[in-house]
């Protein structure tokens, strides 16, 4: 992947603020890397096309990629992310 744009869902904004203050220095410093196009650990998620999972210590950062917009689309724990 490129360099990207990155732009939140409303659902994504909301769990963004309910972040605990480390871990959104965290999610700034991810994003940071994936809008900038430097590796990181993401992978695919099974079953989706253009859908991707960012780990952030216990949490994940689920987005899509529409052309050169990486969509954020749920940010949460590890265990209720996915559901």
């Amino acid at each position: 992947m490129g360099k990207l744009e990155i732009v939140f869902s409303r659902a994504a904004a909301k769990d963004y603020k309910k972040l605990p203050a480390d871990y959104k220095t965290l999610v700034d410093k991810v994003l940071m890397k994936l809008s900038e196009g430097l590796p990181l650990d993401l992978k695919p998620i099974e079953g989706e096309s253009a859908s991707y999972r960012i780990r952030v210590g216990k949490y994940r950062l689920l987005f899509s990629v529409d052309g050169q917009t990486a969509i954020i689309s749920k940010i949460g724990s590890r265990g209720d992310v996915y559901k």
